[in-house]
């Protein structure tokens, strides 16, 4: 049966690490190990980890707050798995969620890489939009952007394929997607399986939000924003970036 490496990124998770650690441990498909790195988490994260790895399947590493692009990448360090999938410390997977990509891996074995298929969980229907860069204009639903926690890929591509550890790109997830598509088959997961917690913490999205709203107003522009790159749309990095 072929091992699937779940990698978690963690900082200040510790209300909601095991919820995420629990939906793995329900998956149909059981050949996984989970990689956890805590990235210089200052409440109880370095505990739970702890508790988890006493409890089995789980490997773990900490580092001095170096941001999301260095813990995933780290993470990737002591991956062994046939496949490498990816698991937000605040999110869930569906029961599903690993098998159906094995499924479809299987089925469309040109596919190297696949992203989407969320399940948005938000306080209010406004909390389920994000700015549309590629526009110049307006919002469009998280659900349509690339979230880190939906990437899924063989293990080839992350053997070639590092994470940017620039801390001021924090849409790391959309450009290494992006970059992975330029030499490599990348596609769109069509149902949702990972179930994505909008309003879980500080959000890196609402502070954004705040900003393109100045950008609308004329006071920025959208090009300062996001560093001149089009197209950003992409999960909240819920590190210590």
């Amino acid at each position: 049966m072929e091992l699937v490496s779940v990698i978690t990124p963690a900082y200040n998770a510790s209300r909601t690490l095991r919820r995420a650690h629990a939906s793995l441990i329900s998956q149909l498909h059981h050949h996984w190990e989970h990689i956890i790195v805590d990235d210089g988490s200052s409440d109880d994260t370095p505990e739970v980890i702890q508790d988890l790895v006493a409890e089995g399947r789980v490997t773990s590493a900490r580092i001095s707050n170096r941001g999301i692009g260095r813990a995933l990448n780290v993470a990737l360090t002591l991956a062994t798995g046939d496949y490498v999938a990816f698991l937000d410390a605040d999110d869930e997977y569906h029961p599903d969620h690993l098998s159906a990509h094995l499924a479809l891996m299987h089925e469309h074995p040109q596919i190297d890489l696949l992203w989407g298929g969320v399940e948005v969980i938000a306080n209010n229907y406004e909390d389920t939009m994000v700015p549309n860069v590629e526009a110049g204009t307006g919002l469009i639903p998280v659900a349509n952007c690339i979230v880190q926690g939906t990437i899924f890929g063989r293990r080839h591509i992350f053997l070639q394929h590092r994470f940017t550890e620039d801390r001021s790109i924090w849409w790391q997830d959309y450009e290494f997607v992006k970059r992975v598509g330029l030499q490599h088959v990348v596609e769109r997961f069509p149902r949702a399986t990972y179930r994505y917690y909008r309003n879980s913490g500080e959000s890196m999205v609402d502070r954004i939000k705040v900003e393109w709203e100045k950008r609308r107003d004329g006071e920025v522009s959208g090009r300062d924003l996001m560093g001149g790159i089009s197209g950003i749309c992409a999960s909240e990095a819920e590190t210590g970036a």
